[in-house]
């Protein structure tokens, strides 16, 4: 099993490897490479990565056994099988895909409801005396069937 230090550990290794390599060719990428795969080397990279993690407030964790992330937390997740991971709150609604036909039904309930209102309402948007909303959602569907 991996856990989120490691997998950061490899990381920062492979980037130093290849900042070495493109600065002083292959073989101080080499060089590199060997040091950090070295008990030193781990020992150096992972107080780096301990280090930094610090500075910047980050939580270094894997999630194998579960857990509870209240603030912006990095971690490994997948690394003892599937996982789910979703917001506690806002959770988006995925959006269904309406056909054309849908779409122009919808164009054309909302044109007579526009229709409907201006017949039924007063400039200033109250309704006219003796008319309801159940008044002009009827005639709203009555104009759409006319369309």
């Amino acid at each position: 099993m991996v856990d989120a230090k490691s997998l950061l550990m490899s990381i920062s290794a492979v980037v130093a490897t290849a900042a070495a390599g493109a600065v002083g060719g292959p073989l101080a990428a080499a060089e590199v490479a060997a040091f950090l795969a070295s008990p030193p080397g781990r020992k150096l990279n992972g107080a780096l990565v301990d280090q930094t993690a610090e500075k910047r407030g980050v939580v270094l964790e894997d999630f194998a056994k579960g857990g509870f992330v209240m603030q912006p937390t990095l971690g490994l997740t997948g690394e003892a099988g599937p996982e789910f991971v979703f917001p506690l709150t806002n959770i988006p609604k995925p959006k269904r895909k309406r056909s054309r036909s849908a779409r122009a039904a919808d164009k054309k309930l909302s044109k007579a409801f526009r229709e409907a209102n201006a017949r039924y309402r007063k400039k200033d948007g109250s309704l006219r005396k003796g008319r309801t909303q159940a008044d002009i959602a009827r005639l709203a569907h009555k104009l759409r069937r006319k369309m």
